[in-house]
């Protein structure tokens, strides 16, 4: 053997050694790889349905869980006070047009303005300071708005005599305010046993309806304004969750009971919101329907999944994670996954639905530039149901805020619809509106509480 051949011998052998284990080092990487791959796509598969459903349940939570006290926050800088008028920051609320009314400190002071004047700033709205409820004065530092306009209670803001009573619910006592009307202070006679039911909307108060309540009382109707567990005050739901009226309109059936129990012969129903989708619930469930003469519905709730699929397209939330939400709200399965005890019957809550079933006239007030509650479902059983149902848009209006944008419109299709119902058409004819000016002076105890 040559030295040649010897020294290459061992080198043809560890040529062979890596071809020989070369194959098996490379398999064993890709299975590695093909492994840790898979792990990878299992945890970010798992980690992506845990945040859908995670998700999911945040969306499918927001609508029900009672938030009152998110509500009515400063959040609008006024830039300067004067006798006449007040210059607030130029925003969509500010610049809309209209009646609104602001708040400091909680309600310590309380003042109501008039529609936009002009804008002495390119950044700035100016208003006519039209009175002051409260006798702290407006400051130049947050406010927040309160649309309801007017503050405190029926007594304190129209001088109205105002009975607090309690309204027995299958969940517990729900205060209410009752007006009766008063013919020394020129109520209509003869219509005090026709009580007007008011429903506030969803997180809202009773002080919704104090702008209608001086008409009511004009018509010589009774007024019952009627709170529903989970409100401030009132008892909460076995669950303490909003319901979206699937449940509430119990409240309402309890409010009829207590109404034809002192007296009243005639029921009109009459909601904001949620509490318009309260009314319409209410109405086609009530053992009463045939003492309910007439439905008043203001932005009213009609399509529950037609609002919240608004609202989480609005947020860009992926249809996957919107599906699910809806299913958490709808299914025995999933409302325990969201703390529900029982699953929303949103089939229920439909213009298709109410359309079957509604046999009352129906007023149907909603701001073309709602962006809570989309006018889109309310035209929709207006065009199933016209011969029950009058719709009135409202141009230039966001949600529930009908009446500030026009009061005397407002009351004066209120009024016609009413009188037409009730057969008051003399009485109203002679209506001077609003009953109530907004530039009216404070009363003597006047307060600014959101009640």
């Amino acid at each position: 053997m040559t030295c040649e051949q010897d020294r290459s011998r061992p080198t043809t052998s560890l040529l062979g050694r890596a071809r020989a284990v070369r194959p098996r080092f490379d398999q064993g990487r890709w299975a590695e790889t093909v492994f840790i791959g898979a792990v990878g796509a299992v945890s970010a598969f798992t980690l992506s349905a845990g945040l859908l459903a995670a998700g999911a349940r945040v969306m499918a939570r927001l609508p029900l869980v009672p938030q009152q006290g998110m509500r009515g926050r400063p959040d609008l800088p006024v830039r300067a006070v004067h006798t006449d008028r007040v210059h607030l920051e130029a925003t969509s609320e500010s610049a809309r047009d209209g009646y609104l009314a602001l708040r400091q400190s909680g309600g310590t002071v309380h003042v109501r303005l008039g529609p936009v004047q002009g804008r002495p700033t390119p950044t700035t709205v100016a208003r006519p300071l039209l009175a002051a409820d409260t006798a702290e004065p407006l400051q130049v530092a947050k406010a927040a708005v309160n649309g309801f306009f007017w503050a405190g209670t029926p007594t304190t803001a129209h001088g109205l005599e105002t009975e607090e009573v309690e309204v027995d619910s299958p969940v517990g006592s729900m205060p209410a305010w009752l007006v009766r009307p008063e013919e020394s202070a020129g109520s209509v006679p003869g219509q005090a046993d026709t009580w007007a039911i008011l429903i506030h909307g969803h997180g809202s108060m009773r002080g919704e309806a104090l702008r209608v309540i001086p008409l009511l009382h004009r018509l010589g109707l009774t007024s019952l304004t009627i709170t529903y567990r989970n409100d401030t005050g009132a008892p909460d739901s076995a669950d303490r969750m909003y319901h979206l009226g699937a449940d509430e309109w119990e409240d309402t059936e309890a409010a009829i009971d207590f109404a034809l129990a002192h007296g009243a012969r005639r029921i009109v129903l009459m909601g904001w919101s949620m509490g318009g989708g309260i009314a319409l619930r209410a109405s086609v469930r009530s053992a009463h329907r045939d003492r309910v003469v007439a439905l008043v519905l203001d932005s009213p709730a009609v399509d529950w999944q037609d609002i919240l699929i608004y609202h989480a397209t609005a947020l860009k939330a992926p249809r996957p994670m919107r599906t699910l939400a809806m299913w958490m709200m709808t299914s025995p399965a999933g409302a325990r996954m969201v703390q529900l005890h029982e699953a929303l019957a949103l089939d229920e809550m439909t213009p298709e639905h109410y359309a079957d079933h509604l046999i009352h006239p129906t007023q149907l007030f909603h701001a073309l530039d709602d962006a809570t509650v989309p006018p889109g479902p309310s035209r929709r059983l207006a065009a199933l149901r016209p011969d029950v149902v009058e719709f009135v848009p409202f141009e230039g209006a966001s949600h529930t805020r009908e009446w500030n944008r026009d009061p005397v419109r407002y009351e004066r299709q209120l009024a016609d619809f009413l009188g037409r119902v009730l057969g008051l058409e003399h009485e109203v004819d002679a209506l001077q509106l609003p009953v109530r000016d907004p530039a009216s002076a404070a009363l003597e105890d006047s307060i600014g509480l959101r009640l």
